[in-house]
């Protein structure tokens, strides 16, 4: 059994461990996906944690019609496949709210998650050149530079059928 295996997976109610990853990681706890502002305080999360109740990673998703938006997914274990168990509890709960299809946003600096979200199945489906320089017109504390010091400019969002 791995270590992604031993987790467990539950709703998160007291979401001020992802709020405030959010603020380190984005600058804001609210994300646009899909040209709609959601902000994860008021959406649904799930966690992953240990059996001593040690988070293991942390994800935010709501549904709107029959597409659900995945809003923030973070692994606070990188490397032992506790990302593809959340996603796949993100899936889980969103097919089980209806949704046929699931988003997700990216900046287009976020190799690492373009990577991981691809070889989990998910597909291109929309390129927003300067959103992300619009979008820091309404919340200014958006990161200007991320992975790798790139500079933040542009929205990719990606799709998978559920």
């Amino acid at each position: 059994m791995s270590n992604a295996d031993a987790l467990i997976v539950r709703a998160v109610e007291d979401k001020s461990e992802l709020l405030q990853l959010m603020l380190v990681v984005w600058g804001s706890h609210k994300m646009m996906i899909d040209l709609h502002t959601y902000d994860v305080a008021e959406i649904d999360a799930l966690g992953l944690f240990t059996p001593a109740g040690q988070t293991a990673a942390l994800a935010s998703w709501t549904r709107r019609d029959e597409t659900a938006y995945l809003c923030a997914l973070h692994s606070l274990r990188p490397g032992e496949g506790v990302a593809v168990r959340m996603l796949a509890a993100v899936k889980a709960a969103a097919r089980a709210a209806g949704a046929k299809k699931l988003k997700a946003m990216l900046t287009n600096d976020n190799m690492p998650g373009l990577t991981f979200y691809q070889r989990q199945g998910f597909r291109l489906s929309g390129l927003y050149p300067e959103a992300i320089d619009h979008y820091r017109s309404v919340i200014p504390a958006i990161i200007k530079t991320g992975y790798r010091d790139i500079p933040v400019h542009d929205a990719l969002e990606l799709e998978i059928e559920l």
